[in-house]
């Protein structure tokens, strides 16, 4: 592909679906062929240094393009323009607002060279410019020309003006108010018929639409009162650049002198840009930029008036993508997206915000209104689909802020009707919750313990504590679990229940879940030279944390460094993990090749099968306390079946959150193997442990 399609560098944010590449470089191919055709054209970073420039700037500049590119505008600046008008040039890019304007060049042999221009910045995901995208056309000759009106004002200059490429036209106000065109000649009208001889004595409405006679009388009335006029104006499928100069005879205007360049086919490219930039490729919905602009324009009118702000996630894309393919996620995602579009009213937006969500701006409804298109989307989205034979169902959460109550600038209501989704999703998916006040404060105590949980780790605020557990038929020590405790010097203790959650959402899971790694090995290992019997230390780990490519050789280092024996390691993942497929596999065999224990935590709560269960090297299952909790008969039942199935497979079976005597008996009658829980202990500090271990084991430190 040519590196010139470095222009269309695609950015999107939670998105496991790739774009359709045969469709996006086609028409990435055919955009840049309009320019190439119609238009100069460069490309710089967001510093403004030159990255792409195509032939027809090294044509007008007279640079070859190895001279060009690495360097700056500097390069070609004529020394016309003051600084103030460069700076408010950068002023307007660098807020990724799109700039227009003349700008004079010099060329390497010095001659100079003038060209109308248009500077379209790309956004990254947080807003920022990465680059800018520069559309130019030649207007030399047309500032030529209005230099030669100059001096030839007075004169018949029908001649001079005959063979150039654009039109030059006067025009005079007419005693009844009305304009007529006095002479108008360039090649680039005499293929329309339009000259001197066949527009003059006619009024304006004779020649043109009512549409083009309409904005043309505005800018011709404007430039009457002694003002030069730019505008842009479509006649018979061409778009033309028309600049107005006044013509002063003792202080009174006596006609206006006016210059026409045809610009279409840089407006065609300059169409085919912005819809880069502000649409999405799959879906053809606005983007999160356009979005962003759009939010802006209904708040600055919507003044105290309601509207609304839905944000979109569509529920479990990923498990479409990894089961049917990315080609059906595709699919998925351009069907919802028109499903959105049938459920809105004329001036709603739907945008892609990025990967599988979605933003919705509702003017002018109350929350009631709100409730009842959120309710049509959430119908629409879960009818279903059906490609190449292929059936599924699709459903979505959401989240909905109103303004002014939840917000008052179009940043914060996004963000609100973000945080309202996330609620959505914990109360089920499938459903669409507002912004709330309680909400707010929740997402606030979310952002402190988020900060401080990044500084925990290096600050030594977390310690690990460790709850025994049991061989139910000898009542033997076999092992501990390592649990992770944060104490915070003014929160105090932190529930793991509010932080590990935070902990997986940030990725700082991670680094943590490697501590206690180290942490707990160091320790069992500590306890052994000091005397104490072997025993397993049991260690949580995370989803992020096992998918790391390096994560056996991690634990492999943590062993060595530590001198524990790989068979006193009990690695527990839980039971959600299994359907990570050949990935999860692969690391179970290297784990037990290793001679590394692993249980299946929370075992029971609907994700694998136990028949499946015969294709993992997995050591232990544990069963999950809640079926422990409440021994009714049902939860009976299935602890029984648990232990019996595990047993046939050869599966140890431990069960925790044991807490009361009719439990253990429970427990023992169905021969479960081990247990842990507070009828036993709960869990404790180092220190307290080694204590529980001296009594446990009858033994007396030296």
């Amino acid at each position: 592909m040519d590196k010139s399609y470095t222009l269309f560098y695609l950015r999107t944010t939670h998105y496991e679906v790739p774009i359709q590449y045969d469709r996006v470089v086609k028409d990435l191919h055919d955009i840049h062929y309009a320019l190439d055709q119609s238009s100069i054209l460069v490309i710089t970073n967001e510093n403004g240094v030159i990255t792409y420039v195509n032939d027809r700037f090294c044509e007008i500049s007279q640079y070859e393009r190895s001279e060009l590119i690495g360097r700056t505008h500097r390069l070609i600046n004529s020394g016309f323009h003051p600084k103030s008008f460069f700076q408010y040039m950068w002023k307007t890019i660098k807020q990724g607002d799109i700039w227009q304007g003349d700008i004079k060049n010099r060329a390497k042999d010095g001659s100079e060279y003038w060209v109308s221009t248009t500077i379209v910045p790309f956004l990254d995901d947080h807003g920022s410019p990465y680059q800018f995208v520069s559309i130019r056309s030649d207007i030399t000759d047309r500032k030529k020309a209005e230099e030669q009106l100059k001096t030839a004002l007075k004169n018949d200059f029908r001649q001079t003006v005959k063979n150039l490429q654009n039109a030059v036209f006067k025009y005079r106000q007419t005693d009844e108010g009305e304009f007529q065109l006095i002479l108008l000649e360039g090649k680039i009208l005499e293929p329309l018929g339009y000259t001197t001889s066949f527009v003059q004595g006619k009024k304006l409405d004779e020649l043109f639409s009512a549409k083009v006679v309409r904005k043309t009388k505005f800018y011709f009335a404007k430039a009457y009162k002694g003002k030069a006029v730019d505008f842009e104006v479509r006649i018979f499928k061409h778009t033309l650049l028309i600049h107005l100069s006044p013509i002063f005879e003792k202080g009174q205007i006596i006609e206006v002198v006016g210059t026409a360049t045809d610009i279409t086919g840089r407006k065609k490219a300059e169409k085919a840009i912005y819809h880069v930039a502000y649409y999405d490729y799959l879906t053809g919905l606005p983007n999160r930029r356009l979005f962003q602009k759009h939010m802006k324009t209904v708040e600055s009118s919507a003044r105290h008036d309601p509207f609304a702000v839905v944000f979109i996630d569509l529920d479990r894309i990923k498990h479409v993508n990894d089961t049917m393919g990315h080609t059906i996620g595709d699919q998925v995602l351009s069907t919802v997206s028109r499903r959105l579009e049938e459920c809105l009213r004329e001036g709603d937006m739907v945008a892609r915000i990025g990967g599988d969500e979605f933003a919705v701006v509702l003017p002018g409804v109350c929350r009631k209104e709100s409730e009842g298109i959120a309710e049509r989307m959430i119908r629409h989205i879960g009818k279903r689909m059906s490609f190449n034979e292929i059936e599924l169902f699709v459903t979505a959460s959401m989240g909905i802020s109103i303004y002014p109550d939840d917000g008052q600038d179009s940043e914060t209501l996004i963000k609100n009707a973000d945080a309202a989704m996330y609620l959505a999703k914990e109360m089920g998916k499938n459903n669409y919750q507002f912004f709330t006040k309680e909400l707010d404060e929740k997402n606030a105590k979310k952002m402190m313990l988020e900060r401080e949980l990044h500084k925990a780790l290096e600050r030594g605020q977390f310690q690990l504590h460790y709850q025994p557990q049991f061989d139910l038929q000898s009542g033997c020590l076999l092992g501990v679990e390592a649990l992770i405790r944060w104490e915070h010097p003014k929160l105090g203790t932190v529930s793991p229940a509010d932080f590990i959650p935070l902990a997986e959402e940030t990725g700082l899971i991670v680094p943590i879940g490697n501590w206690v790694l180290q942490t707990a090995c160091h320790q069992n290992k500590k306890w052994q030279d000091v005397g104490f019997p072997a025993v397993r230390i049991s260690v949580n780990v995370s989803v992020r944390q096992f998918t790391q490519p390096n994560f056996v050789d991690n634990v492999k280092e943590v062993l060595e460094q530590s001198g524990l024996s790989p068979d006193c390691l009990d690695l527990e993942i839980t039971e959600s993990m299994t359907v990570e497929g050949e990935f999860f596999h692969s690391v179970l065999r290297k784990l037990k090749e290793l001679n590394i224990h692993v249980s299946l935590d929370d075992f029971g709560t609907g994700y694998s099968s136990l028949s499946s269960l015969r294709h993992f090297p997995i050591n232990r299952l544990k069963i999950d306390q809640t079926f422990v909790k409440t021994l009714d008969d049902t939860n009976k039942a299935i602890v029984a079946m648990i232990i019996t199935l595990a047993k046939s497979l050869k599966i140890n079976v431990i069960a925790e959150g044991v807490e009361t005597m009719e439990q253990v008996i429970f427990l023992k009658e169905m021969n479960c193997h081990e247990a842990q829980g507070y009828f036993f202990a709960k869990p404790m500090p180092a220190e307290q442990i080694t204590v529980f271990f001296a009594r446990s084991f009858a033994y007396s430190l030296q």
